[in-house]
């Protein structure tokens, strides 16, 4: 059976627990500092696509990651983001950067309301949106030129792969680059793809944590029922190194993009 992969996006969305604003604010702190470590390749590839007379809408801001690079580039960025939290960090960083081009409009990207701008970006900031082919048209409406989408890549053969196929009967965990591309697939957007070189592999000081950390991924904090399962397969397929127990898993970005089409709707 071929698969539905807009009900598959809104499926794992809806699946992921609820998080608040505060959660997340941590969570993408976390984020940044560990991605501010590592070149970014993605962001670099959009830098060489923008001039002093580009202007930039960036959804899904958050405390400015690729906000401030993209602002002391571009002509405008207007950043969107809806965490309260977040636009005050984002805040503090624009001023930090002594930077004047910015307008910051606190929103879901659902309610917000912007001008047409040359290019759009969103980073990691679709996964809480259940309908992705309505946030998609939306970007493309605002957008002249081209559309970004940085979304996380699962790795081929990781061991949460592994565990949902064996669970749900899917490799996918949570919402991904494998499934938006064949979502905007299936909606008649043909993206281009750029993945990240290097997948920088997650690691835990204990066995436990690990487990920890695959009951999370598989949403199973509040059950045992795979727990035997979980721990085998992490007993065959973990590695030791420095005392680290080293997963085929990691951190590994795709970005997707494309021109909207002028009778987008």
């Amino acid at each position: 059976m071929e698969t539905d992969w807009l009900k598959l996006w809104r499926e794992l969305v809806l699946a992921g627990p609820p998080t608040s604003n505060s959660e997340l604010a941590k969570r993408y702190k976390v984020h940044a500092r560990k991605r501010n470590e590592r070149p970014d390749q993605l962001l670099d590839f959009i830098l060489r696509e923008i001039d002093g007379e580009t202007t930039v809408l960036d959804v899904g801001a958050g405390s400015g990651r690729w906000t401030i690079p993209l602002a002391k580039v571009a002509k405008t960025v207007t950043a969107v983001e809806p965490s309260s939290a977040m636009v005050d960090n984002l805040h503090r960083n624009i001023s930090s950067a002594k930077l004047n081009n910015i307008q910051v409009t606190q929103s879901s990207w659902e309610d917000a309301i912007v001008e047409p701008h040359n290019i759009t970006v969103c980073a990691h900031a679709m996964y809480a949106s259940p309908d992705l082919a309505s946030f998609v048209r939306k970007i493309e409406r605002y957008t002249t030129r081209t559309c970004f989408l940085a979304i996380r890549l699962p790795p081929f053969g990781g061991i949460i792969g592994e565990l949902s196929l064996g669970i749900y009967e899917r490799h996918h965990d949570s919402p991904n680059a494998i499934i938006a591309y064949n979502a905007l697939y299936s909606i008649g957007i043909y993206a281009n793809v750029l993945v990240e070189s290097d997948i920088y592999r997650w690691t835990d000081n204990t066995f436990e944590e690990a487990f920890a950390r695959a009951k999370r991924h598989l949403r199973l904090q509040s059950s045992t029922t795979y727990d035997t399962l979980i721990r085998d397969t992490l007993a065959k397929r973990l590695s030791l190194s420095d005392n680290c127990y080293v997963w085929p898993d990691g951190m590994r970005s795709a970005l997707l993009w494309w021109s909207p089409s002028p009778i987008s709707s």
